[in-house]
């Protein structure tokens, strides 16, 4: 594992050893637990196994949100550095799912001293093909995963469980305002990969409420609390993201009250942070 630690992250391989260096790495049957060392400082990051077929399902359903940026877009490449990883240990790098995928440009020129209009139509169709081909094969792979498992039990070639770890955003509703619990969202998430989006920043700084709609449209999923009742802005949010078909996760004090209306959706009732902290991490999928 020495040999080559930037298995375990996403970004460039000289950036990862530049940054971080691994000690005492450490196997358990659901979890891989690394001690890092960033900006010589040790810390403690858990990276837990992830099913393959949720993972490209994800990746699946981030198509749409690529749909509306281009091949340089930074979240473009997350999304496609995390494709091939993730299809790479799933399947490996011979497979055709991983070939198939590589083998898209998602861009028909790259000369950027010759941009023009034109150009730039022939492009953003090029793109656009090419991710409703990678729907394609995510979407094979996804099959060929679903059958390995009910079709061919005993003699299963893939794996169950991949080790990953993904980037992106999550969305804290503008309605969790206490230091404490914000506190406790950002730690169950800690070493993920994954940035939290403060909804409470875009009311603070005045912006449109379409400003909260792209925050929330683009990120992974998002949290609310409905612990009161006193906080409209929360429920507004909240439906936004169900309207978008986000995935969403509902938190509420011990004894405080849920609308009846939202107690088939995803809740988290939790008694301190310590317990939001551990129930975030059993519950939410990203």
């Amino acid at each position: 594992m020495w040999g080559n630690p930037s298995i375990y992250c996403n970004g460039p391989r000289q950036s990862f050893i530049h940054l971080i260096s691994i000690q005492n790495l450490t196997f358990c049957c659901s979890i891989v637990i690394l001690n890092l060392k960033k900006d010589d400082v040790w810390r403690r990051w858990e990276m837990a196994e992830r099913d393959p077929i949720d993972l490209i399902r994800e990746q699946l359903n981030r198509v749409d949100v690529m749909a509306g940026l281009h091949p340089d877009h930074q979240t473009f490449k997350d999304w496609h550095n995390e494709t091939k990883t993730i299809l790479e240990k799933a399947f490996s790098f011979k497979s055709i799912h991983y070939q198939n995928f590589l083998a898209l440009r998602f861009r028909e020129m790259s000369f950027k001293a010759f941009s023009s209009p034109e150009i730039d139509k022939i492009n953003s169709a090029r793109y656009k093909k090419d991710l409703e081909s990678a729907k394609s094969i995510f979407q094979s792979a996804i099959k060929e995963l679903t059958l390995d498992r009910t079709l061919f039990k005993k003699i299963q070639t893939t794996p169950k469980a991949v080790e990953v770890s993904v980037k992106g955003e999550y969305f804290i509703s503008s309605g969790i305002l206490e230091t404490e619990k914000i506190r406790a969202i950002e730690s169950a998430f800690l070493g993920t990969g994954l940035n939290p989006i403060y909804g409470i920043e875009a009311v603070q700084k005045g912006e449109p409420l379409q400003y909260r709609i792209n925050q929330i449209k683009s990120a992974r999923f998002g949290i609310y609390d409905l612990s009161s009742s006193e906080k409209p802005d929360t429920i507004v949010e909240l439906g936004i993201a169900l309207g978008l078909g986000r995935q969403i996760s509902i938190i509420h004090k011990k004894g405080s009250p849920l609308p009846e209306m939202v107690k088939e959706l995803n809740t988290i009732e939790y008694e301190d942070p310590s317990d939001l902290i551990e129930k975030l991490k059993k519950k939410i999928k990203f």
